[in-house]
């Protein structure tokens, strides 16, 4: 999954709505040929089609509503990789299938959606009011965009987003998952389920207002770096 840090006017609107620092999640799909299931392979086809090594996010926009598209379209734009934790395969194609069930929801450009983003004062509100306005007033098309598909789909095989809860009951104590009818961002960026994926990164030149210098410090902690280019080189 991926957080993305946009900075499109309408990304700049949903930040202010959600409170969050990204403004859109985004599901990774894969490689056409990594997604088990030959009906969803033909379906990803008959949306998009592409080449075989093709890597496909599922995301949303005010033009398409939820949609799939390439992810080397997102090569400009400040990502967080997020991982749910201990998912099995069976669990992550099963998310994938409800997922992909959904493109195309939110096609219905309405006038609401326009005034819910650009009309209302949504600095001056409480991050609760936002909330709770977001909740009730949130059509398919704005639910598509904040993310709430993505939310759905984990939703769908029994995964927390939220942090469960604990509610005593007569024969002892359960647990609940919250469920908000629309998630977003910082639903994903705060929960407790869901890695942080932290990769690293070369500079083809020294930024502005630093200095270089040799390494004279523990070669041992640039080992996994090393380990992690080899093997984004041999993958390539």
């Amino acid at each position: 999954m991926l957080l993305v840090d946009g900075d499109s006017p309408l990304d700049r609107r949903l930040k202010v709505l959600t409170g969050s620092r990204f403004s859109r999640v985004l599901l990774y799909i894969g490689r056409p040929h990594e997604v088990a299931d030959p009906a969803l392979r033909s379906l990803l086809a008959d949306y998009l089609p592409c080449r075989p090594d093709t890597q496909l996010v599922l995301d949303a926009s005010l033009e398409r509503g939820l949609c799939v598209r390439d992810l080397s379209n997102l090569h400009d734009l400040h990502l967080r990789v997020c991982r749910a934790q201990n998912l099995s395969e069976a669990e992550c194609q099963d998310a994938l299938r409800f997922a992909i069930s959904r493109v195309g929801t939110g096609t219905q450009h309405t006038w609401s959606t326009l005034a819910l983003l650009w009309l209302l004062p949504w600095r001056t509100l409480a991050r609760h009011a936002r909330r709770r306005l977001l909740n009730r007033w949130a059509n398919d098309l704005l639910r598509a965009i904040t993310g709430t598909a993505v939310g759905e789909a984990f939703a769908f095989i029994q995964f927390p987003v939220h942090p469960l809860v604990k509610e005593p009951g007569d024969a002892g104590t359960r647990l609940l998952r919250l469920q908000p009818r629309v998630f977003h961002a910082a639903d994903f960026d705060h929960s407790p389920y869901f890695d942080v994926i932290k990769a690293p990164y070369l500079l083809d030149k020294v930024p502005t207002g630093f200095g270089a210098l040799p390494w004279k410090g523990n070669a041992g902690a640039l080992a996994p770096e090393q380990r992690k280019r080899h093997l984004s080189v041999v993958d390539g």
